[in-house]
C-alpha cells in the first residue's frame, strides 16, 4: 500500500509543529517521507485534504475494554457470563477508532479477555485500535481488583505470575502495588501497600528481560516508592507522589499516567457505590494538587482515561485532556500526553507524524492546538495508513 496525502495542515514531530504545504508519503503502513507538496513524485496515488487538519492518532494509556462505564461496572460483570463479557469487549473496540483513538493500553481484564481481543485485531478478524494489553493483573491474594487478578504471594509466585502472562501473550505487565478507590467493596484502602518491593523487583526484572514494560497501580506513597525503586515503567494514578518520589522517577526514567477524570466522576456524581465515593472524596483534591505541582517536573506524563470504569464510558480521552488542561493551562503540553508522550511511554513508533513512524493519524475540521474539543469531531481515521473511517462529506473534496 502506497499513497500520498496533501493539502491539510499537518502537525509534525514531537512538538506537533504546524506545517502547511507539506505532503505525507505513506508506504508499507509507515510514514515514508514528509515532503514539500512541490516535491510530490509522479506515479503515486494522491489524496487532497485541502482546508483540513491532519493530526496524530490519539492514544489512551489506561482503559478496560470489558467494563461498561456504568455507575458500578463490577456489578455488571458479576451478573454476566464469560461470553457476554467478551461480546462487550469486542463491541467497545470500534468506538475508539470512531473517535480517532488508534492505540490503547488495556490494564486489566477477566480471564485475559483483552489479550484475545488484541490478537483478533492483529489477525484482522475484527476492527479495532491497536491494543497493548496485560490480561490479568498481578496482585496479592485478595488485593485490588481481585476479579481479574493473578494472585501472587512472595517472590517465587511473582516470578511465576509474570512468566504466565508473558506466555499468554501480554504486551505489558500490570501490577497492583496499593489498594484502590473502586473494585472491592470492603477491606481495601488506597494507602494499603499490597505488593512488597521484593515481589515488584522480581516482576520488573523478568518483564524487562523479555522486553515488556511494567505499569503499576499505585496511589499510596509507600506503594509508589516500592514501585519506583523496583523499576516499574509507569505509575498509574499516583495521588501521593511527592518531591522525593519525583526525584526517583526522574533518575530512573519512570513515567506517570495520572487518570484525573475518573476520580472526579466517582467523587462528585450521584449513584456510584458509597464505599468508592467516600474514598474518592478524601483524595481527589490531593490528586489535583499533586498533578498541578509535578506536571512540569520533567517526568514524562501520559494520558489515560480509565475508560470503562465508573461513569467513564468508552472512549473518554478528550474528557481526560480537558480535565488535565484545568490544572496545567498549557494546551500543547496537555495534548502531547495523548500523542507524543504516550508513544514514548509505549516505546513504539506511534503518536507522531514523522518519518518511519506508523501511519496513524486523524483528519479534523479545526485546529486542536486552539481548542481540545476539535478532537471530538473526527472526519477520517487512518490506522497504519489504511483508511478506517470516512465522513461522506469529503467525497466532494477529492
Amino acid at each position: 500500500m502506497e499513497k500520498i496525502i496533501k493539502g491539510a495542515t499537518i502537525f509534525y514531530g514531537a512538538d506537533l509543529e504546524e506545517q502547511q504545504g507539506r505532503a505525507i508519503w505513506i508506504k508499507d503502513n509507515k510514514i515514508h517521507k514528509v515532503l514539500k507538496e512541490s516535491e510530490v513524485p509522479n506515479g503515486v496515488s494522491v489524496e487532497n485534504k485541502t482546508g483540513k487538519y491532519l493530526f496524530p492518532g490519539l492514544i489512551d494509556l489506561h482503559v478496560h475494554i470489558m467494563w461498561d462505564g456504568s455507575r458500578d461496572p463490577v456489578d455488571t460483570h458479576e451478573k454476566e457470563s464469560y461470553e457476554q463479557k467478551l461480546i462487550r469487549s469486542v463491541s467497545n473496540c470500534p468506538k475508539y477508532l470512531e473517535a480517532g483513538i488508534t492505540t490503547i493500553r488495556d490494564l486489566g481484564s477477566i480471564d485475559d479477555i483483552a489479550l484475545h481481543v488484541s490478537e483478533a485485531i492483529e489477525r484482522r478478524t475484527m476492527n479495532g485500535p491497536r491494543i497493548i494489553a496485560c490480561g490479568k493483573t498481578l496482585t496479592m491474594t485478595g488485593g485490588h481488583d481481585p476479579f481479574w487478578g493473578r494472585f501472587i504471594d512472595g517472590p517465587f509466585e511473582a516470578l511465576k505470575g509474570v512468566r504466565e502472562q508473558i506466555y499468554k501473550g501480554a504486551k505489558v505487565i500490570k501490577v497492583s502495588a496499593t489498594g484502590g478507590v473502586y473494585g472491592r467493596t470492603k477491606g481495601e484502602q488506597v494507602d494499603h501497600t499490597e505488593l512488597s518491593y521484593e515481589e515488584l523487583k522480581v516482576i520488573c526484572d523478568e518483564a524487562h528481560k523479555f522486553g515488556l514494560k511494567v505499569a503499576s497501580h499505585a496511589i499510596g506513597k509507600d506503594g509508589i516508592i516500592n514501585s519506583v525503586k523496583a523499576g516499574v515503567d509507569t505509575i498509574e494514578h499516583g495521588h501521593f507522589i511527592n518531591e522525593e518520589i519525583i526525584e526517583y522517577m526522574l533518575e530512573r526514567d519512570i513515567s506517570w499516567v495520572p487518570t484525573l477524570y475518573i476520580y472526579h466522576q466517582i467523587a462528585r456524581l450521584s449513584g456510584v457505590p458509597t464505599y468508592a465515593q467516600e474514598k474518592a472524596k478524601r483524595i481527589v483534591e490531593i490528586h489535583e494538587e499533586t498533578f498541578s505541582k509535578f506536571f512540569n517536573s520533567g517526568v514524562l506524563v501520559g494520558a489515560g482515561s480509565d475508560a470503562g470504569s465508573v461513569l467513564t464510558p468508552h472512549p473518554t480521552i478528550v474528557e481526560e485532556l480537558l480535565t488535565m488542561k484545568k490544572f496545567t493551562n498549557d494546551l500543547l503540553s496537555t495534548i502531547k500526553t495523548a500523542t507524543t508522550n504516550a508513544g514514548k511511554i509505549l516505546g513504539i513508533p506511534v503518536g507522531q507524524i514523522k518519518e518511519n513512524y506508523i501511519a496513524d493519524f486523524i483528519l479534523i475540521d479545526k485546529n486542536p492546538l486552539e481548542d481540545i474539543k476539535a478532537l471530538q469531531n473526527v472526519i477520517e481515521v487512518y490506522l497504519g495508513g489504511n483508511l478506517i473511517k470516512r465522513n461522506k462529506e469529503l467525497d466532494s473534496i477529492n
